[in-house]
């Protein structure tokens, strides 16, 4: 019920900051899908199999259950937040769209490559505090994802983002529930040949931010 009241309170935050227009407007289920696509890679659940699993070690089913619902609440706050009021932040601090989109170009290049890079991940927490941090933030919902929400809320349809955050929130709820079944499933080279896919789809949209971010300080011309 809070998650809800939180969710909500989001939403009626966004409508009072741009106005009702945010919402309006049907839904086009390939943008959907695209939109789903970018964020799936750029979230990249599937890497984030192996520290789930670590945390996940050794607990009883009843601390497991508590570890998923942890780790998906969070996930799910996280996302909305940046969908529906991280525009409005840009704005509040002066940021233009055109700077975050280069500053978040980088910033997924930057992760595609530690992805690709197998970047370390610290193990030294207690599995209930991790949760939150790391595994729902910044693992999940890190910079990129942050960066990728607040340039999609300001430049695509707010009923087909909204649309493409709750599917990939319900596949990654599926796949952290079933962790243990897709690992094995996938083995450990699988899962590593899937995050390099997905960081070569994240690298491919980081370039085509960066171009965007260039092209609207005026330092190149569109092709």
């Amino acid at each position: 019920m809070e998650l809800i009241i939180f969710l909500a309170a989001l939403i009626v935050i966004r409508v009072a900051l741009t106005g009702p227009h945010v919402i309006s407007g049907g839904i086009d289920p390939l943008e959907v899908a695209v939109l789903s696509v970018q964020l799936f890679a750029v979230m990249d659940p599937i890497s984030a199999l192996p520290l789930y699993l670590y945390f996940e070690e050794g607990m009883e089913q009843k601390e497991r259950t508590r570890l998923w619902t942890t780790v998906v609440a969070a996930m799910v706050v996280l996302l909305m937040f940046f969908t529906l009021v991280g525009g409005p932040l840009l704005q509040l601090f002066g940021v233009s769209i055109y700077s975050f989109m280069l500053g978040g170009g980088i910033l997924l290049m930057v992760l595609a490559v530690d992805i690709m890079g197998e970047g370390s991940r610290s193990l030294s927490l207690d599995p209930q505090e991790a949760a939150v941090v790391p595994l729902a933030s910044p693992l999940l919902v890190g910079p990129g994802t942050a960066a990728t929400l607040i340039i999609m809320s300001d430049t695509r349809s707010m009923l087909d983002l909204l649309l493409a955050v709750v599917i990939v929130a319900i596949l990654t709820a599926i796949i952290m529930k079933f962790s243990r079944s897709i690992a094995l499933l996938m083995g450990k080279n699988g899962i590593r040949a899937l995050s390099r896919l997905l960081s070569i789809i994240i690298a491919g949209f980081a370039a085509q931010l960066i171009y965007q971010g260039l092209v609207g300080w005026g330092l190149i011309r569109p092709i």
